[in-house]
């Protein structure tokens, strides 16, 4: 079912694996960084980028398999939807605890708890209609990665600068 996908998928594999190890390098260069808040930072929101990349690591992985029914793919698929929204419902519900400067505007809102949000939506339908062989199921599974990249990138480049902010401030 993916025929023709396979460009994409590898595409968007490497930048999510990528992108885990540009994560765990600013993690790295910020390690000075202590104050109970910082590590709220992170846990609130470095944490949920790094599920947003392995994701789109898992869900490129998954989708490049040369399955030999298109059952099995769409169970993990909706299994990842499944266990990526009850993560993310629960991350927006400790960003909303934290009240984070950095999620006060719209737009920020929207990156952080919508997209990733919409993302495990995307992914449990891509699944079901992978599953029973729909036509959208590619299309619904690389809306869902290219969210969780996108909202990644985001939340990243955002969370790196409230980490650069708190700099000083110890």
């Amino acid at each position: 079912m993916f025929d023709g996908w396979s460009n994409f998928f590898n595409l968007t594999g490497t930048a999510g694996a990528t992108l885990v190890g540009l994560l765990f390098i600013v993690i790295t260069l910020n390690t000075d960084l202590s104050t109970s808040r910082t590590l709220d930072i992170a846990r609130a929101s470095m944490t949920p980028a790094l599920y947003s990349f392995g994701g789109v690591l898992l869900q490129s992985m998954v989708a490049v398999v040369p399955w030999r029914s298109n059952w099995p793919a769409g169970v993990i698929f909706v299994l990842l939807g499944i266990g990526g929204g009850i993560y993310r419902i629960h991350a927006v519900r400790v960003r909303s605890a934290l009240h984070l400067q950095s999620i006060r505007r719209p737009i920020d809102w929207i990156f952080h708890n919508a997209v990733p949000v919409a993302a495990s939506v995307l992914m449990i339908f891509g699944g079901a209609g992978w599953a029973v062989g729909a036509a959208f199921a590619p299309f619904a599974i690389a809306g869902s990665c290219t969210f969780l990249l996108v909202s990644g990138i985001y939340r990243t480049w955002g969370e790196t600068l409230a980490l650069i902010g708190t700099r000083g401030k110890e």
